[in-house]
């Protein structure tokens, strides 16, 4: 890792599923933000696409540093039955083999994940190992995000991953932290901090509301919310944090339109804040 943080795009800022997930929307919009890199979300329709992907991305003269896993992966990794959290290290497999051939070094995943949430946890972790073999073997780190939990919270789960396989890393989702009322403790975590085990950070802001009048989910840009961003990045700085700051927050209109002003002044605020 570079001894700074790194400004990236989640391409999922301008891409979602089900209906926007062509990998060339990353083609189209990439060139037309200024960032360090691009976090690539992985869709699920992308299995058997993979080496066209890879092909088209590699040929770009984008940079992506990290990858999304496909969201899918946690929550088969929690089912009873052993050939779904089978199903789910090959998913895995295959979002490394994506991830190796266009350079990334940090792999974020949803250990758990919608309905079932943390409900089935241990079954989760007595598959993180399996997990942290498939991502070594591809010399790409395996960073845990921070997301909503049911049963216990975000943090206490991330620690009890790093209990059971001290290779895991961490991701952090600064919406969901805020939503478990978590922002402030997580620098609290020592051993997060003074092994640094904190490779990426998630920005979107929060307002305590997942959702909107609409019922469909609600994202928020930065300053859109309640989060104080800027005592947040004081002390990533002040724990001497070096890893990658990725905006998460989608800028897409209704019709399907993106929104680049948008992204570009989100960008340029974390870009300021990051200085």
């Amino acid at each position: 890792m570079t001894q700074a943080m790194q400004l990236l795009c989640s391409t999922g800022a301008f891409s979602r599923f089900p209906d926007q997930t062509g990998y060339q929307a990353v083609l189209e919009y990439g060139p037309l933000l200024e960032v360090d890199g691009f976090e690539l979300m992985f869709y699920p329709n992308w299995y058997g696409q993979i080496e066209q992907i890879a092909h088209d991305l590699k040929c770009s003269s984008l940079a992506f540093p990290a990858m999304h896993a496909d969201k899918n992966i946690g929550i088969v990794l929690g089912k009873p039955e052993e050939e779904q959290r089978a199903m789910g290290i090959r998913w895995l497999e295959e979002n490394c083999q994506l991830a190796r051939r266009i350079g990334v070094r940090v792999m974020v995943l949803h250990l758990w994940g919608w309905p079932e949430l943390d409900d089935d946890l241990e079954r989760n972790l007595e598959s993180l190992s399996a997990c942290l073999d498939v991502t070594t073997r591809h010399d790409i780190e395996l960073a845990i995000e921070t997301i909503p939990c049911r049963r216990a919270d975000p943090l206490s789960n991330i620690m009890a991953a790093l209990e059971c396989d001290n290779r895991s890393q961490v991701a952090l989702d600064t919406e969901f932290l805020s939503d478990h009322s978590q922002l402030g403790e997580v620098f609290q975590q020592e051993r997060l901090w003074r092994e640094q085990r904190v490779r990426h950070v998630h920005i979107k802001d929060a307002n305590g509301q997942r959702f909107g009048p609409d019922g469909k989910r609600l994202y928020l840009h930065p300053g859109e919310g309640q989060i104080d961003f800027a005592s947040f990045f004081a002390s990533l700085k002040e724990l001497s944090f070096v890893g990658n700051i990725s905006l998460e927050a989608p800028a897409i209109a209704q019709d399907g339109d993106v929104r680049v002003k948008q992204l570009r002044t989100s960008l340029d605020f974390l870009r300021r804040l990051m200085a």
